[in-house]
């Protein structure tokens, strides 16, 4: 979401978003029950805590939160990838949940490039799309999705939070596994509780090979780890 721009710069609309998203029906009608319920802003590597509370499936919170905000009925759209069908079908659900709570919804659809294009742009509201992470460690994308003064504005979405700003500094500066653990899991809570995103899951890597591919594995982050791999043939 863009949080420099109505509604998103209100807090209780972007967790009223976060209340009001069935996690669990995309979990199960997108994902087949592949993947986890995220705790996060940002993906499951290092750092990641899991003391931080999930927001939970709840409605007449979101609702609460929608009259709080003093919601003005002005339209949102949510962006899509034109012929990407599990987030066309993520973008409906979340329609639902949203329109529940009081929120006027707008599925708007453009080619990928495009779409990408606009984010980067700030001509957008919000927008399906996923994170991933090169490194198995926090500070790459922590600072990305969550330092303002980067290159990509918070990854696109004009967050700003100058005490996250602040802990993702001490994070780097100490090589103190104990110590950059708990200042990750800090920033993990803040971030995600101000509901800087709508997060959906946590996707594991799925791949297709035939059986006489022996010893094939993802390492955490992704990448095919191909050094012991043999083809029984």
């Amino acid at each position: 979401m863009r949080m420099d721009q109505k509604p998103f710069d209100d807090k209780r609309i972007r967790l009223a978003m976060n209340y009001a998203a069935n996690r669990e029906a995309i979990l199960k009608l997108v994902y087949f029950g592949y993947g986890e319920i995220p705790n996060s802003y940002m993906p499951k590597v290092n750092f990641w805590s899991d003391k931080v509370a999930v927001l939970p499936f709840d409605i007449e919170k979101a609702k609460q939160l929608v009259k709080e905000a003093g919601y003005d009925g002005t339209p949102i759209q949510l962006m899509v990838d034109t012929g990407n069908a599990p987030y066309r079908q993520i973008a409906t659900i979340l329609q639902q949940g949203w329109s529940q709570a009081g929120l006027k919804v707008e599925i708007v659809e453009f080619d990928v490039s495009t779409a990408f294009s606009m984010t980067q742009k700030g001509d957008y509201q919000a927008y399906v799309s996923y994170i991933t992470s090169d490194i198995n460690d926090d500070d790459e994308l922590a600072t990305l999705e969550g330092d303002y003064h980067g290159s990509t504005e918070a990854f696109f979405s004009r967050y700003k939070n100058d005490e996250v700003v602040g802990l993702l500094a001490q994070a780097r500066q100490t090589s103190d596994k104990a110590k950059r653990a708990e200042l990750y899991g800090k920033i993990q809570d803040i971030v995600y509780h101000d509901a800087y995103s709508v997060p959906l899951n946590f996707l594991p890597y799925v791949n297709a090979y035939e059986n006489k591919v022996k010893s094939w594995l993802n390492i955490t982050v992704g990448w095919w780890w191909l050094k012991q791999v043999w083809l029984d043939q």
